[in-house]
């Protein structure tokens, strides 16, 4: 373990760009992508509602835990650096750097309404995993490997649901990072509003948690400069990851990144989508600027 690079997290709430971002810098040079091994964050924690953490809750054993998981990723990846992604480690910013204080944190937040048209397109094309798929079966005996066999009854509603969705087609009942009090309002909100809370919830204790960590070791952008300018974007996260830039990095970049979708939410949502999602969203998109802006 005495020989872990320092990892690579990516976070933000789910449809900000998190995927876009961890797949460049995983398929660059000398790096390897581990992408969302969340059951791996959730040990000793698979009984809790929510999937908030903090500094408080990194007790030795599960700092020796994750930092062995990360260290020997990256053995099995011919001592590749690691860039890890998973969506709910947005609410444990503060968890993460104790865990692991030499990891590099990247985090990326996006115009609210657009996050929530893409999580609406979501829940109404979401697929499974295909079981007849060979990487989607590895990824589920991986899941359950990694798994402490005194948590495997924490999951057993969800493989339930997943299992029912499959057989009688039912529509995806919940998609994204499960805030404290997310089922709660799953049961008296709209959907629309519990994307709209998830949105705000997830931003604001994410750049809270930012603020509690030392300087240097964190980087926040806006998913909207990211693929607007992404070659003088990603220069600047390539620096902040202590990662080779040169002209084979900017070609790769420009081949990947794309200005798309930025404004489909002015067309997609409807006025009262709009409505109900704003009272939730209005302080935290005024905060960030993105009320100023023109068209807004």
């Amino acid at each position: 373990m005495s020989d872990l690079k320092p990892p690579i997290f990516v976070t933000g709430v789910n449809r900000s760009g998190t995927t876009m971002t961890c797949r460049i810098l995983g398929e660059s040079p000398g790096m390897c992508l581990w992408y969302e091994p969340n059951i791996l964050w959730r040990t000793g924690f698979a009984y809790r509602p929510h999937e908030r953490a903090t500094a408080k809750d990194a007790r030795p054993w599960r700092e020796r835990r994750i930092r062995k998981a990360f260290a020997q990723y990256q053995l099995e990846h011919d001592g590749k650096r690691v860039v890890e992604k998973s969506p709910p480690n947005v609410l444990r910013i503060g968890y993460l750097n104790a865990l692991i204080p030499e990891a590099k944190i990247i985090h990326i937040y996006r115009d609210g309404r657009a996050m929530l048209r893409s999580s609406l397109e979501k829940y109404e094309n979401f697929r499974p995993y295909e079981l007849k798929n060979a990487s989607a079966r590895r990824h589920i005996v991986d899941r359950l490997k990694r798994t402490p066999w005194w948590e495997w009854p924490a999951y057993f509603g969800r493989f339930a649901d997943g299992f029912s969705r499959r057989i009688l087609g039912r529509k995806l009942s919940w998609f994204g990072v499960r805030y404290p009090g997310w089922k709660s309002d799953r049961g008296r909100l709209t959907r629309t509003e519990v994307i709209a809370k998830q949105w705000a919830m997830c931003v604001e204790t994410g750049l809270k948690d930012l603020e509690q960590l030392p300087e240097g070791s964190y980087i926040s952008l806006r998913y909207e400069d990211v693929v607007s300018n992404p070659v003088e974007q990603f220069r600047k996260i390539f620096e902040f990851c202590d990662m080779e830039w040169n002209a084979e990095s900017e070609e790769f970049i420009r081949e990947r990144v794309h200005e798309q979708s930025l404004t489909k939410w002015k067309d997609e949502l409807s006025e009262e989508m709009l409505y109900e999602a704003m009272p939730h969203m209005e302080p935290m998109l005024r905060r960030l600027g993105y009320l100023d802006e023109a068209g807004a």
